[in-house]
């Protein structure tokens, strides 16, 4: 009795047109038209940015802060992640305020 094999499973197609891609390709790199004497413009402020998209990231903490941050779910209206975002929201605009002198 011989093994059956299967063909290999070849990479999937593009959906987008090679001329898309080349010009994709092609503005990697470019900067922006801008003249001297515009204001940096900061990633928070770029018009693609969403307040309705949230993004996730991972935060480590201490195991006695952790059930600190879990009691106070418990105990609250609130969940972890809201409790975290309310208090450390502000922190992090008088930083940004701090880092570049405006709100």
């Amino acid at each position: 009795m011989t093994k059956r094999t299967t063909p290999l499973r070849s990479a999937p197609g593009t959906k987008k047109a090679p001329a898309d891609l080349d010009a994709f390709a092609a503005a990697a790199g470019e900067l922006p038209a801008g003249g001297a004497g515009e204001q940096e413009q900061y990633p928070w402020e770029h018009p693609r940015v969403r307040d309705d998209v949230m993004k996730a990231i991972n935060l480590k903490m201490t195991e006695p802060l952790y059930l600190k941050l879990r009691y106070i779910a418990d105990h609250t209206p609130y969940n972890m992640t809201s409790f975290i975002i309310e208090r450390i929201g502000p922190e992090i605009e008088a930083e940004i305020e701090r880092l570049t002198g405006k709100n």
